[in-house]
């Protein structure tokens, strides 16, 4: 793979989110501002409205646009099946343009002036917070696609907010797991420095201490910056057994182009923020050998005959990629998920006779074992997540693509 240089790095992390900002990915236009776009069809049908706020512009729309693409197809489909108990879905969206105070104004927008039953998102943890006391005095379920465990914890104060992205525990569980099979006992964090990468690092501290490995070093780095080598020379004098990084990218992007251009040999194991295919577009040949602790959605086709969300998994990526012609990732997966949570939310309802708020809530506590992209979910009144450590898999760049770790 040809080395690239800083230039065309940061050209290319532009160009990422201005394609994002675009719609890039997707066949359907993006939204901007307070805009609003539907994926229904149900003309002439009663329908159910929901609602959903995402970054479609803005330094997370990596994440974003991606993440519309997914809940709209899986809106789609169930519209295309027949919706739910014969009524379909009316989805609208709205951008938050990767900005904490837009993301509060376009829920409020989705509350209170479109009347949804539900709302999806935000998609980051940092956009997602400013919704949680809003979303709970006006007792509307939210369901986040943002990965911070504060998000439903505590869960005595989350009444009305669920989310479907793997916790941090789940996440640090599996890489302490595997640094211990490796035999890795010394290692350095380095973070962004937002609500993500604060939760990150602390779950991570407390389960690597609990597990006997020792954190010689920690540093921290703006979501927008674009040189970390100062931080990783300091790292580097540690000389720890690997780097263990909480981004999502360009920024995480960046961190593993410096940690190849320092040379440096210790193992980069990255969380799920770095779970988009900007990350290795970006990164490029500095991505090979990095780890991530993520989903099983870039390794649908790895996975065993016997693998319980197999099937789910090769049959989103064939649809994803013949709708978009692009390829999926694990982040428009966990959006994919929160459809088909609210879903069966909405048919558990529908049950009971009313389809309401609340009783959108109550169903959203009782997912019992429902197959999804991120893991299998079974939440409750203490848990308004329901993946386990088990549904995080250890990926590795190799030959510039995901593989399973060995």
């Amino acid at each position: 793979m040809k080395k690239k240089s800083w230039g065309t790095i940061l050209l290319s992390a532009a160009m990422v989110v201005g394609l994002a900002a675009c719609g890039g990915t997707s066949d359907s236009p993006a939204s901007g501002g307070q805009n609003s776009e539907s994926a229904s069809n149900g003309s002439g049908t009663e329908q159910l409205k929901i609602g959903a706020v995402l970054e479609l512009t803005g330094k997370a729309s990596v994440w974003g646009v991606p993440q519309r693409d997914a809940i709209q197809m899986a809106v789609e489909k169930i519209n295309a099946d027949g919706g739910i108990n014969g009524k379909k879905l009316d989805l609208i969206v709205y951008d938050n343009e990767s900005n904490e105070t837009n993301s509060l104004v376009a829920a409020k927008k989705l509350v209170s002036q479109d009347e949804v039953l539900a709302v999806i998102g935000a998609g980051t943890t940092p956009t997602t917070m400013p919704l949680i006391p809003y979303m709970t005095k006006e007792e509307v379920p939210l369901v986040s696609v943002g990965s911070g465990d504060e998000i439903v914890h505590p869960v005595e104060e989350r009444k009305w907010i669920f989310k479907t992205p793997s916790n941090n525990a789940d996440i640090s569980t599996s890489i302490v797991q595997f640094l211990k099979a490796q035999g890795k006992t010394k290692v350095a964090f380095i973070s962004v420095n937002n609500a993500y990468g604060d939760s990150g690092k602390q779950t991570f501290e407390q389960i690597a201490k609990e597990s006997g490995i020792e954190i010689i070093g920690a540093e921290k780095f703006g979501a927008t910056d674009k040189d970390m080598k100062p931080q990783l020379t300091r790292i580097k004098s540690l000389n720890p057994d690997a780097v263990i990084v909480w981004a999502i990218p360009p920024a995480a992007s960046i961190v593993n182009r410096n940690f190849w251009e320092l040379k440096m040999d210790s193992m980069l194991i990255y969380s799920s923020g770095a779970g988009a295919n900007a990350f290795i577009e970006l990164a490029g040949e500095a991505a090979e050998g990095t780890y991530i602790a993520t989903s099983k959605v870039w390794v649908a086709d790895q996975l065993p005959a016997d693998d319980p969300q197999k099937e789910i998994l090769v049959d989103y990526v064939k649809a994803y990629e013949e709708k978009y012609k692009a390829k999926p990732s694990p982040i428009d997966g966990m959006a994919y998920d929160a459809v088909l949570v609210l879903t069966e939310a909405i048919k558990q309802a529908a049950v009971k006779g009313e389809v309401t708020r609340a009783t959108i809530r109550d169903g959203l506590e009782n997912v019992n074992h429902l197959v999804g992209l991120t893991g299998i979910f079974d939440t409750a009144a203490d848990n308004h997540q329901g993946l386990k450590p088990e549904d995080v898999v250890m990926l590795q760049v190799r030959d510039g693509k995901w593989v399973l770790a060995q």
